[in-house]
Order: structure tokens, then C-alpha cells, then sequence
């Protein structure tokens, strides 16, 4: 049986979730949002009417409430009902008063430590999910590296053997070597979490390192973001939408986005579409450049920092092929993934999709991705069409499996 991590794009990295029972270890470099793939999955399991523990040692519990009531993710109802408890293992680290039945009087004492632990585990209904949130604060409060690492390889053979599913948050500080590597041996699976410097740009990854119930796996490197409300979603932070004059860009992205903006002047784009699209886990940025030969310079710079192109041709106008071409060879020469949109490819003298493909000698791996107005009668010169949400979720969809 596999547990959803709320996450989609991390559930089919996983192929379907975690696997119930296994042990997970979200570890992440330090500065780089982490507790929101814990409490998203937290939030996700209690939903499907799992019984959960959250363990918590470096805030009040009161305050990882909040934080979840933040994302639209209140598990006052769970509470109640008994299927969310907490052990806080932080308010005596501060003399303050309990805020949970499973307490820790002394959180630098590892032995009371796994003394309330293992009392919390043997009172859990099964099946459950355990979150530990975070290993780093269990190391550096009790300031027990090896013993907290025979803890933890105890305390998660216990649960494997009543099907609990654990999941532990873990910054990766300059700890010894010994210490990290002894820390990843004890769990089934690893995603990890990581800042990559782009251009200036820093932004944050995360891959499924290993995972004990997949037989192979080819390691992705998936951008995300935390949003507020709506927690991890892949970030893909520009999308370059372009092709030749009067293809359709414009109504691309106008069509795709929740909102979208254009700079033109008599109906026709003089500088950039941008738009912002929501699409099954993503985040996307939109960015549209004219199709005239003189933008040339915005469209070699923004492909620079693009993670794919969309380039949007029109059926009916062979004559633009060519400069669609030059284009998509201008935007790939970073090796960007890239689909081609044929757009109004259901009018009267359109030509068809193998056509287009043998006209603008189109390598085996550029897909071609038919596109239609949803009325076509009512389109404006000048004016952004509205487009078949099917074709334009399609294109987006292609593109997206090739960026990831």
C-alpha cells in the first residue's frame, strides 16, 4: 500500500507515494524550506483517515498548528477526534508548561527522549504516520550524535514491524561525515533539498535520492516553491512562449493563465506577455516575446534563463516555417526542451501535423502538439482568441514532462 505525500509530482516519483511502513528522510541544506513537504503530507494522510504523531522539539506545538492553519491545512478537527497527537519535546527546554500529554521534561536527556517516544508508538493506532520534526534539533539539544543514530535505528525497526510510516525533517549542518552518513543508512528513503545558484538566481530543488521499493530509479532534480495557501508546488520559473508575427502567443498565453498581462500598441505585441499558470502540481511563468526579427535580442536573452520554449506556429501560413525554425534553433542552442504548438490547425487550408513536421525538418524529438480556438468565428484581429483548454493543457503538459 502506498501513503500520498500530497505532493503529485513527488508521488509519482515515488511511483504512487511512500510506501506504508518504510521510514523517510526529508534532508535538506541549510536555508532551504523543508517543513512544508512533513506537513503536507501530514495534512494529506490525516485527511485520508490515517491516525498521525507529530513529535516536535525545536517550537511549541501550538505553533506547528498555526503554521498548518496558515497553508488551509487545520487539523483541529483530527485533534479532537483523536486521530492527531502531539509529543512535545520542546516546551521544557524552555521551562514552559506542557502543551501535549506526551511531554519530555528534559529534551537534552535522549534516554527521556526515547522513553516517550517508544511510549507514543506503542498507544499508536495502526496503520499511522510518525513526523519528527527535526532530527538536527534532537542532535544538537541533547548533543548525542551516535546515541540519537541508535535511536533512531530502533525506533524505526519498531514501527516498521506495526506498519507505521515515519517521516523525519533533517538539516544537513556541518556535522561529521560519520554522523550524516549514519543518519541516511537508517531510512528506506531519501529526498532531499537543495539551493542551486542560477545566474544570481538561487533556487531550490528536490530528487528522490533512494527509495527501497523502487528497483531502479533515474534521479530528477525537480524545482520547487512553497506557496501560502497551496504548499510545494514544482516551480518552474519561465517558460518562453514564442514564434513567428500574428502565430498566436499572445492568445497562448492569455488562454493558459490565471492572469495574464501584454504590452502592445494597434492590437499587436511590441514587448512581453507574461502570464501565470496553476497546472496539476506546477507553477508556472509565462513569457512571451514578438515575433519580429528586431526582438531577436530579447528572445536570445530570455532563453538564457529559461527552463523550456513553447513555439507557437500557424497551420494556414507555411510561409512563417522558416522563422520558426531559425527561432526554436535561436532558443535550443542552451539544449532547452522545446514543443511545437500548431495552432488553428482545424481551418479551412490548414495544413496537417506529419506536413508541418516534414515542411520545418523537425528532429524525432520536438513534438508537434495540435492547437484550436474554441470558436473560431468570434476571433478578433488584433485580439487574443480564446483557445481549447484541452489542446492548450496539452501542450503545457508535453513541455512539462520534458522539463522534468
Amino acid at each position: 500500500m502506498k501513503i500520498s505525500t500530497g505532493i503529485d509530482i513527488l508521488d509519482r516519483e515515488l511511483t504512487g507515494g511512500i510506501k506504508q511502513g518504510s521510514s523517510v528522510l526529508i534532508m535538506a541544506t541549510p536555508g532551504v524550506e523543508d517543513l512544508q513537504f512533513a506537513h503536507q503530507s501530514l495534512f494529506s494522510y490525516l485527511i485520508n483517515k490515517g491516525n498521525a504523531t507529530y513529535m516536535v522539539n525545536n517550537k511549541k506545538p501550538s505553533i506547528v498548528r498555526e503554521m498548518l492553519k496558515g497553508f488551509d491545512w487545520d487539523i483541529s478537527r483530527f485533534e479532537k477526534q483523536g486521530s492527531c497527537v502531539f509529543m512535545d519535546s520542546y516546551s521544557g527546554l524552555i521551562k514552559a508548561l506542557p502543551e501535549a500529554k506526551g511531554f519530555v521534561k528534559d529534551p537534552t536527556d535522549i534516554d527521556q527522549v526515547s522513553e516517550a517516544a517508544y511510549s507514543l508508538l506503542n498507544k499508536t493506532k495502526t496503520p499511522a504516520l510518525i513526523v519528527i520534526d527535526s532530527l538536527s534539533s534532537m542532535i544538537d539539544v541533547t548533543n548525542s550524535e551516535k546515541e540519537v543514530i541508535k535511536f533512531l535505528k530502533k525506533f524505526t525497526s519498531k514501527a516498521k514491524e506495526s506498519g507505521i510510516t515515519i517521516i523525519a525533517l533533517f538539516t544537513q549542518w556541518p556535522y561529521s561525515k560519520s554522523t550524516i552518513k549514519g543518519v541516511e543508512k537508517v531510512f528506506d528513503c531519501i529526498i532531499r533539498l537543495k539551493a542551486v545558484e542560477q545566474k544570481v538566481i538561487l533556487r531550490s530543488y528536490f530528487s528522490v535520492e533512494k527509495a527501497s521499493w523502487l528497483e531502479k530509479k533515474e534521479k530528477h532534480e525537480i524545482p520547487y516553491k512553497i506557496l501560502n495557501p497551496g504548499g510545494v508546488k514544482v516551480f518552474i520559473p519561465k517558460i518562453l512562449v514564442t514564434g513567428p508575427f500574428n502565430a498566436g502567443k499572445t492568445s497562448f498565453i492569455h488562454s493558459a493563465s490565471t492572469k495574464a498581462i501584454s504590452v502592445d500598441r494597434l492590437g499587436t505585441t511590441v514587448a512581453l506577455d507574461h502570464g501565470h499558470v496553476e497546472f496539476k502540481g506546477f507553477a508556472v511563468d509565462l513569457f512571451g516575446t514578438p515575433g519580429q526579427e528586431r526582438f531577436d535580442p530579447m528572445l536570445d536573452l530570455l532563453s538564457g534563463e529559461a527552463f523550456g520554449v513553447i513555439i507557437i506556429v500557424d497551420a494556414t501560413k507555411p510561409k512563417g516555417f522558416a522563422r520558426a525554425k531559425e527561432m526554436l534553433k535561436r532558443t535550443r542552442k542552451d539544449g532547452l526542451p522545446a514543443v511545437i504548438a500548431v495552432n488553428k490547425i482545424d481551418l479551412e487550408g490548414a495544413l496537417g501535423l506529419a506536413e508541418v513536421s516534414r515542411m520545418m525538418s523537425m528532429p524525432e524529438d520536438i513534438l508537434l502538439v495540435p492547437m484550436r480556438a474554441e470558436n473560431a468565428a468570434n476571433a478578433k484581429e488584433g485580439k487574443p482568441c480564446k483557445l481549447k483548454k484541452e489542446d492548450v493543457n496539452n501542450v503545457l503538459e508535453k513541455l512539462l514532462e520534458k522539463v522534468i
